[in-house]
């Protein structure tokens, strides 16, 4: 009796999922800040607890938009795209941090002016 030969059979080994450049993108720059502005949007009277939970609001999501285009840059860089696309990524985020810093100083002005209204309205109810 000759002994048979066992074909060994490996198991599919699973790899890892990447994340994708425009997924983090499009989820940091767009639906994060979306949803931090939806989710502490004052949507009663103005009260400076309201203000300041917008304004709060408005530079936290600036700052994850920021942090993501950063992060997908990276990626870009690190996964060793071709040199047009780390140009067009490195575009993409000096855009998103342009109108982020634009952002932030317009929610700082906002709070500003949400401030003194609400001072105006205190002292004609005094």
């Amino acid at each position: 009796m000759t002994a048979q030969s066992v074909v060994g059979t490996h198991p599919p080994v699973k790899r890892s999922r990447r994340v994708g450049r425009g997924f983090i993108l499009m989820l940091g720059v767009i639906v994060v800040p979306l949803a931090l502005n939806m989710l502490f949007n004052s949507y009663g009277a103005l009260t400076v607890d309201g203000a300041l939970r917008m304004a709060f609001a408005a530079v936290a999501g600036q700052t994850v938009a920021v942090l993501s285009a950063m992060t997908a840059l990276v990626l870009t860089v690190k996964r060793g795209y071709a040199w047009p696309a780390i140009v067009a990524f490195a575009i993409i985020t000096a855009v998103v941090v342009g109108l982020a810093v634009g952002s932030i100083a317009a929610a700082g002005d906002t709070l500003l002016s949400r401030l003194d209204l609400i001072a105006e309205v205190n002292e004609l109810n005094a």
